[in-house]
Formats: C-alpha cells, sequence, structure tokens
C-alpha cells in the first residue's frame, strides 16, 4: 500500500512543487489550515477515483475552512485530553501539595504523563485522525467526525486490522520529516556559519517533509477504507 500510495503522488509532475508550497505556508501562524485542507481535498479526489494528480493550489478560503475542521479532530483527540489532564492534575497535585504531600504529588504527575502518552500513541496508531477526516469527507460535515465516530470506526471488529496495518505500512513515510526535524534540532542548538537561514530552510524542508507524509497517509488509508468497504455511514 506504501509504494501504490507514494505512487499517486510522484505520478504528479509537479507534486515537489505543491508540498514546497505547503511547506512554505507551515512556517506561518495559520498556514498549516490551507495544508490540512489540501490533505482532505487530496483524500476526497482518491475516494472518487482520481488520486492523482495532487489538488492545485487554488479556493483558499475553502481549503482553509476544510482544514481548519480537518485540525479540530486533531484537536478533540490529542489535544482535549492533554487539557482535561492537566487541569486535574493541577487541582490534584495543587492540594496533596497544600497537604504536605509533595511525594505523592510527584508520583501523580508521572503517572498523569504515562497514561497521556499511551492514549497519544494509540490515538496515532489506530488512525483515529485519518479516519475523523475519511468520516468527515463521506459526511459532508464536521458533526460526526468531531464525535466519537472516528474512535469507534477504528475499533470495528472487522476493519481495526485494515487500519492499524495502514498505519504501520505508512510509518516509513514520517522518515524524512523525523530526519529534517533532527537536522533542524542540531542547526538550532550549534552555532554555525548563516544559522537564521540555514534553520529557516531546514523548517521550511520540514514542514514540507510533513506534508508530504500526511498526504502518503491519506492515500494508505484511502486504500485500506476500500479493502473494508467504506466507513460505516451516518445513521438513517
Amino acid at each position: 500500500m506504501l509504494r501504490t500510495a507514494a505512487g499517486y503522488i510522484h505520478a504528479d509532475p509537479h507534486w515537489w512543487r505543491k508540498i514546497l508550497i505547503g511547506g512554505a505556508l507551515s512556517l506561518t501562524l495559520i498556514g498549516g489550515i490551507f495544508s490540512a485542507g489540501l490533505v482532505v481535498e487530496q483524500m476526497d479526489n482518491a475516494r472518487r477515483g482520481f488520486p492523482t494528480p495532487m489538488p492545485p493550489w487554488v479556493a483558499w478560503s475553502s481549503r482553509a475552512l476544510i482544514g481548519l475542521f480537518a485540525l479540530m479532530i486533531d484537536i478533540l483527540y490529542a489535544l482535549m485530553p492533554w487539557l482535561v489532564a492537566l487541569i486535574m492534575f493541577f487541582c490534584g497535585a495543587f492540594a496533596l501539595v497544600i497537604a504536605g504531600n509533595g511525594a505523592w504529588a510527584n508520583l501523580v504527575a508521572v503517572a498523569f504523563g504515562v497514561v497521556l502518552a499511551v492514549w497519544m500513541l494509540v490515538v496515532f496508531l489506530l488512525g483515529v485522525a485519518p479516519l475523523g477526516r475519511l468520516i468527515f469527507i463521506d459526511d459532508s460535515s464536521p458533526e460526526r467526525a468531531l464525535s466519537s465516530a472516528p474512535l469507534r470506526e477504528a475499533l470495528r471488529r472487522d476493519a481495526w486490522r485494515h487500519y492499524l496495518r495502514a498505519r504501520l505500512v505508512s510509518l516509513p513515510a514520517y522518515g524524512p520529516f523525523v530526519a529534517l526535524a533532527s537536522l533542524s534540532g542540531w542547526i538550532a542548538t550549534h552555532s554555525v556559519p548563516g544559522v537564521g537561514l540555514a534553520l529557516l530552510v531546514s523548517l521550511w524542508l520540514c514542514g514540507s517533509a510533513l506534508l508530504y507524509a500526511h498526504l502518503v497517509v491519506a492515500q494508505v488509508y484511502v486504500l485500506a477504507e476500500q479493502r473494508v468497504g467504506g466507513v460505516v455511514p451516518r445513521a438513517g
């Protein structure tokens, strides 16, 4: 599936240009919503039978709106648990510190950190975010995608193996991003000639590599969805 998914991306003669544009947008404060919108549109085209070429950089307002809804799915399953856990942690830890139980406060902090790390790993491996985007495309509205439907779809008895395999198969697509992120970290912590420009270029390439990974993952999950016969449709 990975080879097929990457092949669809590379079949577009302008794939590298479109991805570099997305990487440049990621350097801005709100540029990520445009890249997320591009990924959703790519998924929609692939589901319709047109996995290549990639969508052009047009219709910026609608793409921003689509990307905003896509990022809201990520926030729901990634950031919201962190916010809830932090509130609970500060309340509990503060009470323990006031009571003079500093050791227990440290233990609570470690426990919350472990639980959150496990949650993030499970959500990532289950592919909740790409499945939420597939549900968003299937319904043409964000309501069900922002509910527990993506998690239920990821755990569906006759489909979860295919979705888990899709995630594991797509992991190598993140390789360039990991390498470039490491390079960016090295540049930021070392005094090298032209460090500012070098860091800017490395971050640009890092954002481009992450967009490339998301596009490949999107294609892989579309292929996985086809194998299970599609996501569970809206009731009624």
